[in-house]
This record gives C-alpha cells, structure tokens and sequence, in this order.
C-alpha cells in the first residue's frame, strides 16, 4: 500500500478555471473575457511558466494586462479572485473519499502546478489545508513537477518526501498529464493518468476501501 497519495489540483480534482464564471453572456463583464484570454493564454504564454514558479505575481500580470488591454486592475483582479475563491470539485463526494483516505494512514496531498493566486485565494476559500495532510504548490516550491533535470530527481517533491522518511516507492500521483519523459517510472515513482472525473472517482474509492 502506498504511504502517500498526490494528487493533480487543474483538471485532476478541479475543472474550473481563471475567470470562467465571465463566459456566461449575462455577466456584466462578459466582454472582457476574450481580450483576458488572449493576453494571457495566446499573446504572453510564455509567462506562465515563470509565474508556476514564482518568478512573476499576480500583481505582475494585472499590472501588464491593464496596460495592454486598458481593462481595469480592479476589475482584472475582482474577477480572478472570485474565480478562484469559486473552485469546485470535479465530483460530488470526494471529500468523503480523501477523509477514508487518511483514516487509512495514508497521507493526501495536493501537488499542483499553480500560480500565487491558488494559496492566497483557493486555499482559504475552500478551506484545502483543513481537508488534505499538505499543499505543494510549484510557485511556493519554485519547482514543476515534469521538470528534465536533474534526471535522478524529482525536486518538487523532494524535501516534502525527505521531511516524512519517505521514497519515491512509497508515493503516487494521479495527474492529468502523463509521464511523458518516463522519468517518474525510472525513479520508482508512481503516476497514473486521470483523464475524466470517472477515472479520478474509480482510483480514490479504490484508496479508500480496498484491502
């Protein structure tokens, strides 16, 4: 039995996303989502990265967005905070699930790679640290976790697994992306692949009541 379990927060436990509530026609500021989503998602992508790993704040790309698009800061900032505050699970019970989990001895942790808004804003608002044992966040850590070298590694998760007196065997990490490079195999880590909230249901009741 596994001692630890990780799991994915985007598109593995939560489906929502930055200001998807604009995408309903009827909100007042509706037609600001697609300039939103350019800037961000087509224009700066590059950005991403460097900010799911702390070298840029969300007061860093309010500030750029509202001078390139002339879309207010409060209003850019409002918005993505009540998106975030919003999350939800991807399924009903899962709650449940993770409580059985832990009852077990298990430890569950969140291990996302996420922005600086996910622990000032979703954290607390879903109230995360209460449900899961811990919360590694890549912009807190400084480090993804698919990252290429070093190739005997895996540095997101490593001073988390050493301050327990754990090992890569000991863990597993549901994710949405696959272990492309097969790193995560080499080192003895496991990770299986959730590709619907089905999957993720069907692997967490497996953890929570099987022998």
């Amino acid at each position: 039995m596994k001692k630890v379990i990780f799991i994915d927060w985007n598109k593995t436990l939560s489906f929502d996303l930055f200001w998807g509530h604009l995408s309903r026609e009827e909100h007042p500021n509706h037609k600001h989502l697609d300039a939103i989503e350019k800037w961000l998602f087509v224009d700066n992508r590059t950005i991403i990265k460097p900010w799911m790993k702390g070298e840029i704040t969300v007061d860093d790309i309010v500030e750029s967005m509202n001078k390139d698009t002339g879309i207010s800061k409060k209003m850019i900032i409002d918005e993505l905070k009540h998106s975030c505050e919003n999350m939800t699970f991807c399924f009903a019970g899962i709650e449940d699930l993770i409580n059985k989990i832990r009852e077990r001895g298990i430890l569950v942790i969140i291990a996302t790679d996420n922005m600086d808004t996910f622990d000032k804003f979703t954290v607390p608002a879903l109230k995360l640290d209460l449900l899961f044992d811990d919360i590694l966040n890549s912009y807190t850590l400084g480090h993804l976790k698919d990252e290429s070298d070093p190739s005997d590694s895996i540095l997101f998760f490593d001073d988390f697994l050493k301050s327990h007196n754990l090992r890569y065997e000991d863990s597993l990490l549901l994710d949405d992306s696959p272990d492309s490079s097969g790193k995560y195999e080499k080192l003895g880590f496991e990770r299986k692949l959730i590709d619907s909230p089905q999957a993720l249901e069907r692997i967490l009741k497996s953890l929570a009541y099987d022998s």
